[in-house]
């Protein structure tokens, strides 16, 4: 295992080096700290822009079927012609930038971002808007990598918790408040603009962290040789496709066979992409495009299991959960909004006031205690549902939506640090990728199998009593998420450990 050869791999001996690599002169630690901190900064918020976005045009969807008179199906490619890319491209995107470094990967996934955001903006017409929004989930599946991957290289194993769980309070964060950004832009109602404000929102925020970017972030990048790797790029792409689109399009068609045959096709060529990149790793090793030497570990295998299941838990509860307040209780976008924010300030708690002090003391079992406000959380939100019915009110959510946030907290951000704490600066694009996207898969499953059970039973019943059952089946996946936390490591290493291994 390759020392971690950061910019910034410990601040109390080597401040000089890191505030050189991130752009400023040799200073004092304090100087160091604060350059990486603005570095953090600029990476946080050009990922925000795709967390925005995503959910703030699910506000827009009205509005665009009355301008571009869209029916069900236009609306539903306006979703997945972002998802899809996005989904499908993120194992290559990480690994990009191992081959092209992670600031210019960055930076160049943010500038796609920003021209595709322009093009929706002024789109004439539904082909372009769809065609410009797969622009900007394939930018996205180069810019959102590279995130972790520079926290990573600024930040020793030992920090990344709380950075790392920082990073995941913000995507709650984000999530939330696009539904906010979307409905404030609508409400503004300029004149000739409608749903395009939306999308154009994201331009000033693009150019200040293109402007920021090329100063503040480190240059780094692989240390060792990486090649392009053609065909697993195809097989991954394929494979992973045929995995996705008919699990982000089975639900809203009722599942018909196209869907079932893609859901079969998927398996053998994803069989076929792990058997190459095996051989190809152990004759060649740099010349796959998913370094097989990342399985070896158990904290990356087990963390990436576990990440699955409970991006599954999030994606399926928020999808539920969302549909609950709008349809169910009557909310607007931005009542719902408002009202999901104490989960947001939950996730906030849970990493910075528990976690992080928590993390050195008792190591994964941090983990498995952020489960119980979790768990306790979930429940009680379908307790008050059930109890108060569509006279529900916001407040009365908000003591369960913490406790939730909290449990999300507690598990997300040890959880990314022990998952990427044997990752050596070689593998960091191609370890990024791979966890962004099982994070991903996890979510669009979730919708899947939590926000099926949720829609069968809101069918006869309605959304609110519904939700009980959406809960219950969280849970379950909550239980089996726990039984894997036992094969996570008992605790960090430091950097001094992993550079002796």
């Amino acid at each position: 295992m390759h020392r971690e050869a950061a910019p910034v791999p410990a601040p109390a001996s080597t401040s000089a080096s890191a505030s050189d690599a991130l752009g400023g002169r040799a200073s004092p630690q304090v100087g160091a700290v604060r350059g990486r901190g603005l570095a953090v900064a600029v990476v946080m918020l050009a990922v925000a822009l795709d967390l925005v976005d995503t959910s703030a045009v699910n506000v827009t969807l009205p509005s665009l079927q009355a301008g571009f008179g869209l029916g069900s199906a236009g609306m539903q490619w306006v979703v997945t012609g972002y998802t899809l890319p996005f989904a499908v491209l993120l194992i290559a995107g990480g690994r990009l930038g191992d081959l092209l470094g992670y600031r210019r990967a960055f930076l160049t996934g943010t500038a796609l971002f920003l021209c595709a955001s322009l093009a929706c903006s002024f789109a004439p017409h539904p082909g372009v808007l769809i065609g410009a929004r797969a622009v900007q989930g394939a930018a996205a599946a180069l810019m959102v990598p590279q995130a972790t991957s520079l926290l990573q290289l600024m930040y020793a194993p030992g920090e990344r918790a709380r950075v790392m769980g920082l990073f995941g309070a913000l995507a709650g964060l984000a999530a939330a408040f696009g539904p906010l950004v979307g409905g404030a832009l609508l409400r503004l109602d300029l004149p000739g603009a409608d749903w395009r404000p939306v999308f154009l929102i994201n331009v000033p925020v693009a150019l200040a962290a293109l402007g920021a970017g090329a100063v503040l972030l480190p240059r780094g990048g692989s240390p060792a040789p990486v090649r392009h790797d053609p065909r697993g790029t195809v097989l991954a792409v394929t494979g992973i496709g045929l995995l996705v689109l008919p699990l982000v399009q089975g639900p809203e068609l009722h599942w018909p066979a196209w869907c079932v045959l893609s859901l079969a096709a998927s398996v053998p060529v994803l069989a076929l992409l792990v058997a190459d990149q095996r051989g190809r790793g152990r004759r060649a090793p740099g010349t796959t495009l998913v370094d097989p030497a990342l399985f070896r570990h158990r904290s990356f295998r087990s963390g990436l299991l576990l990440s699955l299941l409970v991006e599954a838990v999030m994606g399926g509860v928020m999808m539920c959960l969302t549909l609950t307040l709008q349809d169910g209780l009557g909310l607007r976008p931005l009542a719902a909004a408002l009202t999901t924010l104490p989960l947001v300030a939950g996730m906030v708690v849970g990493v910075a006031a528990l976690a992080e002090p928590l993390v050195p003391r008792l190591g994964r079992h941090v983990v498995t205690a952020g489960c119980v406000p979790l768990a306790a959380g979930t429940a009680a939100l379908a307790w008050v549902l059930r109890r108060y019915g569509e006279a529900t009110h916001a407040w009365q959510l908000a003591p369960p939506l913490l406790a939730t946030g909290v449990g999300l907290g507690m598990i997300m951000g040890p959880l990314f640090a022990i998952t990427l704490q044997h990752v050596a600066p070689a593998q960091a694009g191609s370890a990024s990728g791979v966890l962004e996207s099982v994070e991903q898969l996890g979510g669009v499953l979730g919708v899947v199998s939590i926000g099926s059970v949720f829609l069968h039973r809101a069918s006869p019943h309605g959304y609110v009593p519904a939700f009980t059952w959406a809960a219950a089946a969280a849970l379950a996946v909550l239980a089996l998420a726990a039984t894997a936390i036992p094969a996570l490591p008992r605790r960090f290493r430091s950097e001094e450990e992993l550079g002796l291994e």
